[in-house]
């Protein structure tokens, strides 16, 4: 089996005002019905809140539909469907969230038996891609990655296409937020904050997030 994540979902939880607590205990639940291998095709799974919004996320990836598809009629989405009318400020958006990984790197260096596998915090950055520079920016990310595989702060980072959308997005975790800083300071957000004017239908749209749970 193949362990090169080549899809994948993102999934925002819009918590109600009431429930964000609660919302958070769910996926501590979700974290542990990841465990313990139950889920083989799913690679890596992270649970996190959006830094200042009562938004939380479910982000996870694989290298065929298959595991997308056996997650998605598994444990954690039934009980996310199940209890979404009651946590929830509106229906979590599945089918939305599908993706497409161009580029990943995927070399996590916490204790395996760690909740948080060693990382604390990350970013969920979206790019609008003008109409005509849907290519250009496809290939901008592909070609990103060695520039991220130089970053040691940076253990996971992935570079991703919302398919039939001109959306993209950069998902990547650290174990400090001093990683963090460095990584919004390094090469990469140079490179793209460089050519907003030029590929871009407006600013990305940058989100930190606090790491709540992690399969890999």
């Amino acid at each position: 089996m193949s362990t090169e994540p080549k899809i994948g979902l993102l999934v925002p939880l819009h918590a109600k005002a009431e429930q964000i607590g609660a919302v958070a205990d769910f996926l501590n639940i979700g974290y542990s019905l990841m465990t313990g291998n139950q889920e083989p095709e799913t690679l890596q799974w992270f649970a996190v809140k959006y830094e200042d919004q009562p938004v939380y996320a479910i982000f996870d990836t694989f290298a065929a539909e298959s595991g997308r598809k056996a997650h998605i009629d598994g444990k954690v989405a039934d009980a996310l469907r199940a209890n979404a009318s009651t946590l929830l400020s509106q229906a979590p958006d599945i089918a939305g969230g599908h993706l497409n990984i161009l580029a990943s790197k995927v070399k996590p260096a916490g204790p395996t038996g760690d909740v948080k596998k060693g990382l604390t915090c990350g970013l969920r950055v979206l790019l609008k891609a003008k109409s005509d520079k849907v290519s250009d920016v496809r290939e901008f990310l592909k070609g990103a990655l060695p520039l991220v595989e130089a970053e040691q702060e940076t253990p996971l980072w992935y570079a991703v296409e919302f398919p039939g959308t001109n959306v993209f997005g950069i998902i990547d975790f650290f174990a400090t937020p001093a990683g963090l800083h460095l990584h919004l300071k390094g090469e990469v957000a140079k490179a793209l904050f460089s050519k907003v004017d030029e590929l871009l239908e407006g600013m990305p749209d940058v989100v930190k997030t606090e790491v709540l749970g992690v399969t890999l």
